[in-house]
């Protein structure tokens, strides 16, 4: 297997990132005939009405929100949709949703919920109740995605139609987050049984919008919900949300009025739309974070000296140039954004270091190195440029690589399996520690796809969930952090801001780290 030369791989992300593509991009619809805005014309006041479009990279795959795992079927849905709780403005705090007002034992295990009243579901009309939460949260529990949300709920009490009781065995620090994670869900019991147990392609929901249809790869389409429970919202009439994979094509759109909202805007077109007038674009930390995963049951990734010396010689900062144009923060031993509560900076692998990774590779008895295979998913360019990095880092110490970059049904599968020797790849949206955690690092995480399993830091993921002060969590957290990162299970890359670009006559849209569109509801357009 010959090395790839790193005037190729230059070439190669040059033509990854180029804006020049933009000039080659043929637009296939015309700009709206709207009169166009420009800061000074915008109204102090919302002004209610209009139609919004919003480019999204992927369609969802169902509209189930018991069920979906991926980013793109959540933006869909979420707004169909209310929870008990719901994420504030203030990333990693909730506040009452659909629940009025809450309280919690001193113990911690008991949490009784005064639901609003009044609040009546989309499509039947008929009147949320207490009985539909507890039903709604047995689905999610039997459907399985996110029943680790609710691993230590022992009961459910319903005594009138506006209360309903929470009994937990035990005490789960992040369940007021886990009660506002938009896909936990009250679901009309009516709808659910009228489709054979389904909502993959309706909504139940009482939530500001209400589905009006779904032309998959095409459109998806909503309107307000004339009997939402907050006054005065939502201000807009309709929402279009627009599936176009390609990259360039979305900010091309963005630039001729095409669409409104423009959700994912890549590093490489950040620079390009801010240089546009009538373009706004706005970043915050985001929670999107990407590693280097490496199967710890098949050899030679069974041996920490192994996957220590791969996470020694990556060149992040490198990865972070070429993929990211510096613009995602560098993972050195932290899995947390700078803005989470949990967040401490360690340095665990500050930078390359070849020469440690030598060495380990010569005490695992591989002085000559191995072959392994990266699987990539194809639909991820980033993540295939980053591979492209990867292997010629490893190159450099005599882990000689090949990329496999895989359609996203097949690539998830196969991670699933556990069929994979390394990958590329990330998650997206989390808010509490557990969620980044235990899932992903825990013996028993659902999605453990690397096989990893420390008893030490099962415990302390597991004292994790029991504390409910915050400074000592933090300390809990930080000992896990320290011990899984020197596991080296995944060899962390970086975690990347939450950019999203809008035209100046969107006013009310707020980008949150989650990649959350919860804000849409109080998103109004002043034209």
């Amino acid at each position: 297997m010959n090395a790839v030369p790193v005037e190729s791989l230059m070439r190669l992300l040059k033509i990854l990132v180029s804006p020049c593509l933009a000039v080659i991009y043929l637009s296939t619809g015309c700009a709206r005939d709207e009169q166009f805005v420009t800061p000074r014309d915008i109204p102090d006041d919302p002004v209610r009405g209009g139609t919004l479009s919003i480019a999204i990279q992927s369609d969802g795959r169902s509209l189930d929100p018991h069920r979906v795992t991926d980013a793109a079927s959540m933006r869909l849905i979420e707004n169909m949709y209310g929870t008990l709780m719901r994420y504030s403005a203030e990333y990693g705090d909730v506040e009452p949703y659909i629940a009025e007002s809450y309280e919690v034992s001193e113990d911690h295990t008991g949490y009784t919920f005064k639901l609003r009243p009044g609040i009546r579901f989309n499509r039947t009309g008929r009147e949320l109740t207490s009985t539909d939460v507890k039903y709604s949260i047995r689905r999610i529990i039997e459907n399985e995605v996110r029943a680790e949300h609710f691993a230590f709920l022992d009961s459910m009490d319903t005594p009138d139609d506006r209360t309903i009781v929470f009994n937990l065995a035990r005490p789960m620090a992040p369940f007021l987050i886990y009660l506002a994670h938009p896909m936990n869900a009250v679901v009309d019991r009516d709808i659910v049984e009228a489709g054979g147990g389904s909502l993959d392609n309706t909504d139940a929901g009482t939530g500001p919008f209400r589905l009006v249809e779904w032309r998959r790869d095409l459109r998806l389409v909503m309107d307000r919900n004339e009997e939402y429970h907050v006054d005065g919202l939502p201000y807009l009439d309709r929402i279009v949300y627009r599936p176009i994979p390609d990259e360039t094509a979305r900010t091309t759109s963005l630039r001729m009025r095409e669409i409104d909202i423009s959700l994912d805007v890549p590093d490489k077109d950040r620079s390009i739309l801010q240089e546009v007038e009538h373009v706004t674009v706005e970043s915050v930390p985001g929670t999107f974070w990407e590693y280097v995963g490496m199967n710890n049951e098949r050899a030679p990734f069974d041996d920490k000296r192994v996957r220590q010396a791969v996470a020694w010689s990556i060149d992040r900062a490198m990865a972070n140039q070429l993929v990211k144009l510096n613009r995602s923060n560098i993972l050195t031993g932290g899995f947390f954004p700078s803005n989470h509560w949990a967040y401490s900076q360690m340095e665990i692998f500050p930078e390359r270091d070849t020469e440690k990774a030598l060495e380990l590779l010569q005490e695992a008895g591989l002085p000559d190195g191995f072959d392994a295979v990266i699987r990539v998913g194809s639909a991820f360019p980033y993540q295939v440029a980053a591979a492209q990095v990867i292997k010629q880092n490893l190159e450099d110490v005599g882990i000689m690589t090949e990329i496999l970059s895989e359609e996203s049904s097949v690539f998830f599968d196969a991670l699933a399996r556990g069929d994979f020797d390394m990958t590329v790849v990330g998650w997206l949206g989390f808010v509490d520690p557990d969620e980044w955690l235990y899932n992903i690092f825990h013996s028993d995480g659902r999605w453990n796809q690397q096989n990893y399993s420390n008893p030490e830091v099962d415990e302390l993921l597991e004292k994790g969930r029991l504390t409910s002060d915050r400074e000592n969590r933090r300390e809990v957290y930080h000992g896990a952090q320290k011990k899984i990162v020197r596991d080296a299970p995944v060899a962390l890359l970086y975690i990347n801001e939450q950019t999203s670009a809008f035209l100046d006559a969107v006013q009310g849209f707020r980008v949150h780290p989650a990649a959350t569109t919860l804000s849409l509801r109080e998103t109004w357009l002043a034209r």
